[in-house]
């Protein structure tokens, strides 16, 4: 990996984190100028693992193996620029790109570098984009991977993160790909809701974020799921582990999400007084047995997130 550069994005690595990554390493010359290798700072949930034994074995593109601290080399970004949400060692130093869809975290550069965010339901759509400019050939793996990075993020065009520019996206990449995208969609659902093999740590850990809102440091995890009861049956559980990562990351408050994507609705976990309280008075409705329903609600970064952050300010 000497001289590498490396390409990750952010911590608890979802599918658009990992394949974004695979994709800018890979096309790294064409974009950068840089020889690049995919890494990711963290491991994969059943959905991306999935998608990824998808590939056929002659498939060109690297897969990102994980690490746990940027030592010497440099750093493209993808999917994130909240500091909070970066692996150990990314710095102002040895930052030279970002690719992103979110709000600006808060990421500073000792010089220059190169930057494109935009406001669309995935990376994978933001780098379409850019190898569409670049006029750079995208192969049937790639194709395949992108899709399911943006169905995955948009669930599959249900989030209200989703524009009509990520549905074209998919369109025109299915050329390419040629596959049936409906069942993609759905054995990638049923993937990310088994909770065969996973322990109660992994369901509150394997999406989870914190954020500084105000002078408030703010934890939010979620589980997207096509069987919201099979997690809600092992709620107390989760709510025991979820205290006790409170503590532990120092939080001043935590949520946890059960996003049912079926019925797109999310059971919201409230850990105590304080978290109930800024719940009833962000998104209203009634408290029951520590959790509230937020229906029409299936985004941290659009519905959840934000709200919580105008009220901390």
């Amino acid at each position: 990996m000497k001289n590498k550069t490396i390409v990750l994005g952010h911590l608890c690595p979802d599918t658009d984190s990992v394949v974004a990554a695979a994709v800018a390493a890979f096309y790294g010359e064409k974009i950068f100028g840089v020889e690049a290798e995919a890494k990711r700072a963290g491991d994969l949930n059943n959905e991306t693992k999935f998608i990824l034994d998808l590939l056929p074995k002659t498939a060109k593109i690297a897969l990102p193996s994980k690490i746990d601290e940027v030592k010497t080399e440099k750093v493209i970004l993808v999917d994130t620029t909240e500091p909070s949400q970066i692996i150990q060692g990314v710095d102002e130093n040895n930052l030279i790109a970002v690719i992103d869809h979110h709000n600006l975290g808060g990421l500073k550069s000792a010089k220059p570098i190169y930057s494109r965010v935009e406001p669309l339901g995935s990376s994978c759509s933001v780098l379409y984009k850019i190898l569409l400019e670049k006029r750079i050939k995208i192969t049937a793996d790639v194709s395949f991977l992108m899709i399911a990075a943006i169905v995955s993020d948009t669930l599959f065009f249900n989030s209200p993160t989703t524009t009509e520019e990520d549905k074209k996206i998919v369109k025109e990449l299915n050329k390419i790909a040629k596959i049936n995208i409906k069942k993609l969609a759905e054995d990638m659902f049923k993937a990310k809701s088994s909770l065969k093999g996973v322990k109660t740590e992994e369901i509150i850990e394997k999406d989870y974020k914190f954020y500084q809102m105000g002078k408030s440091k703010v934890g939010i995890g979620v589980w997207e799921t096509v069987d919201a009861a099979s997690v809600n049956e092992k709620k107390a559980v989760m709510m025991d582990a979820l205290k006790k990562k409170k503590k532990k990351d120092g939080l001043d408050y935590l949520f946890f999400g059960v996003v049912d994507i079926l019925k797109e609705e999310t059971h919201l976990y409230l850990l105590g007084d304080r978290e109930e309280k800024l719940a009833k008075a962000v998104f209203g409705g009634k408290v029951s047995g520590g959790t509230i329903l937020l229906e029409k609600v299936v985004s941290r970064k659009k519905q959840i997130a934000p709200l919580l952050n105008k009220k901390l300010l």
